[in-house]
């Protein structure tokens, strides 16, 4: 919408330039060509086993730090 005082889009003032519209071309991309659902559901469950060890390596590292800290305090 113009400025009522300058007649310019807020876009135009701070950009220089009218707002435009991508055009959508119907090519599919590269990604969409070789994408495999059947291999992506395999490499997810797989990521999910890793999200659990990662989890559980993260929670041995934070009881080491505490066991560490309180060590420090008593000695």
């Amino acid at each position: 919408t113009p400025q009522s005082t300058m007649q310019e889009t807020p876009y135009r003032l701070t950009y220089g330039g009218d707002a435009m519209i991508p055009v959508e071309v119907g090519e599919t991309s590269h990604r969409c060509k070789v994408f495999n659902s059947e291999q992506n559901a395999q490499e997810l469950a797989a990521d999910l086993g890793l999200v659990d060890e990662l989890r559980d390596e993260a929670q041995i590292h934070e009881e080491a730090c505490k066991l560490r800290a309180s060590l420090m305090e008593l000695g």
